[in-house]
């Protein structure tokens, strides 16, 4: 499938002329009407709606192009209508720009997943000037369509799936099998990636992922491969379930085979998750435009308990998932929550990143608890018996860090004593009241070594990015910094020069305000950061 190849003539204007946006789009939903059974009403009024929720304005060097699109249920499948004009049509909330391509994109709900994609190409081919004028010189419908169609050669066709979102797991890890085994049991086509073939041998020779706990059955999997190509290829989502400290080697290696469209999702962001994974695509394949997600936290608690089986605790019942930039989680949820109903919407990537209480609770806790686990080899409460006074109160000093670093970007992060109230209904005057009325807490046992993933990634994919944020801000984190140098010393590993810094995020030198213009989707205000946060938008 091409769009070129879905465009029809009649739906084709070279010489539109319309006083405002809202006009021009009426009058392109009206040529699609003209052929096709669309209800025009209800298509305005849907694109509307998805206009106030983010602008679909991209400003060039001498044009600009508009995409307005939605999902709707006036239409029966997805349709194209173009519009030229070259004095430019007035566009709402764009501080007086005019738009001189308008390219009205609907689609059913039904085939939403294809919407993305043809989307995607969308967005990569109106953003190059060449091509955009090119189309806007067109002096006839069928002008327009063989030059579209010019252009869209060297990128091949737009796979059509079978109307439901394919999924690719990238990780075969604790929560990875639990994921894909979770997807497959919904009845969704999923694959399986793992860099190394020796953790996929068992689910080949099963034919899946054997399930018991909170799900049980045998789920078979359309794929199951080391071969990042053959895994990406055909997939909707890409959800990446590893630890954070390996988005980055993940991203590096799907890089040459993302297609435009397809939504990544990071299960969980960590700390800057979303805009380091943005970065090393910018790098490695600049011209792709996927959407980039990222969730809050991991959606199982869960663990492999044996080769090719996984035992799934618990399912949570609701996830914040953030997209970059922000406005695109309305494109991207409907299609994921078809299959994870449990994810909502939330806020921005900041925001989800912000949030990460285990950036609070895991480092600080395992650091000042080296000398018992290594005693004990993990044989003691963690969060009852580990958490003294004294700990408890370098956890607050590291929490008011954290959050002194959110507000300085203008968000209102949670305390992890109101995360504790939120998540388990646990109370207290203090951090260490709350954590001692979390009857959750019970039983749950240190890790067995310092050696732990509560060091190894905590510091490098939260503990880092909050100071490095907090040190371009002015904003001082002397507790998260001692936890950071402890950690490095105790795993000689200098986390600090590993870890997610605003070099390794994409932001060193911008201000708040291009920051939160970043993660948003508005312009930001130096050329440099211009570039950058067209080069994020889908």
């Amino acid at each position: 499938m091409r769009i070129s190849a879905m465009l029809a003539p009649e739906a084709v204007a070279t010489d539109l002329a319309a006083p405002s946006g809202e006009a021009a789009i009426a009058q392109l939903v009206g040529l699609l009407a003209q052929k096709r059974p669309v209800d025009a009403a209800l298509a305005v009024k849907d694109i509307a709606a998805r206009e106030r929720a983010g602008s679909t304005l991209y400003p060039l060097a001498s044009r600009c192009v508009a995409l307005p699109h939605a999902v709707t249920a006036a239409i029966r499948q997805l349709l194209v209508a173009v519009g030229v004009s070259r004095e430019g049509v007035p566009w709402a909330s764009s501080g007086g720009r005019r738009a001189h391509l308008i390219v009205v994109l609907l689609s059913a709900p039904e085939t939403h997943a294809l919407y993305l994609r043809v989307l995607g190409r969308l967005a990569r081919l109106c953003q190059q000037d060449d091509i955009v004028e090119g189309l806007v010189g067109a002096a006839s419908p069928q002008e327009l369509m063989s030059r579209l169609a010019a252009a869209e050669e060297p990128l091949g066709e737009i796979e059509a799936g079978d109307g439901q979102p394919a999924f690719c797991v990238l990780g075969a890890g604790n929560g990875g099998m639990a994921m894909a085994d979770h997807l497959a049991l919904s009845g969704y086509k999923v694959a399986l990636f793992n860099r190394t073939p020796e953790r996929l041998g068992a689910v080949q020779a099963r034919g899946g992922i054997e399930v018991t706990g909170e799900l049980e059955g045998l789920a078979a999997l359309s794929n199951v491969t080391a071969d990042p190509a053959q895994a990406v290829s055909g997939a909707d989502v890409l959800m990446v379930v590893v630890p954070a400290t390996a988005h980055k080697s993940m991203a590096e290696i799907a890089a040459p085979h993302i297609k435009d469209g397809q939504i990544i999702v990071l299960n969980p962001g960590r700390t800057g998750g979303a805009l380091e994974v943005a970065r090393v695509l910018r790098e490695r394949n600049p011209a792709v435009r996927p959407y980039i997600a990222e969730a809050q936290t991991l959606l199982y608690a869960s663990r492999v308990t044996n080769p090719g089986q996984v035992h799934i605790f618990g399912i949570k019942n609701s996830v914040p998932l953030a997209t970059l930039p922000s406005y695109q989680v309305v494109d991207v949820l409907p299609v994921i929550r078809k299959a994870l109903p449990q994810f909502v919407p939330g806020d921005n990537v900041l925001k989800t990143s912000l949030d990460n209480i285990g950036a609070v609770f895991h480092p600080a806790i395992t650091v000042l608890n080296a000398a018992r686990i290594e005693d004990t080899h993990g044989d003691f409460e963690y969060y009852v018996e580990g958490v003294t006074p004294a700990v408890a109160a370098v956890l607050e000093a590291v929490d008011r860090e954290r959050v002194a670093v959110a507000a300085a970007l203008g968000i209102r992060a949670n305390t992890a004593r109101e995360w504790l109230y939120l998540a388990y209904d646990a109370a207290g005057r203090t951090l260490l009241d709350a954590m001692r009325a979390n009857p959750g807490y019970g039983g749950i046992k240190a890790p067995g070594t310092v050696q732990h993933r509560y060091i190894s990634e905590d510091v490098p994919a939260s503990l880092v990015p909050i100071a490095s944020i907090g040190e371009m801000l002015g904003v001082p984190t002397p507790a998260t910094r001692a936890i950071i140098a402890l950690a490095s010393v105790m795993h000689g590993v200098d986390y600090w020069a590993e870890g997610r810094t605003v070099d390794q995020l994409g932001i060193r030198g911008m201000s708040v305000k291009d920051i939160r213009f970043l993660v948003v989707g508005a312009e930001p205000s130096s050329d440099r950061n211009a570039a950058v946060g067209r080069s994020q938008r889908g």
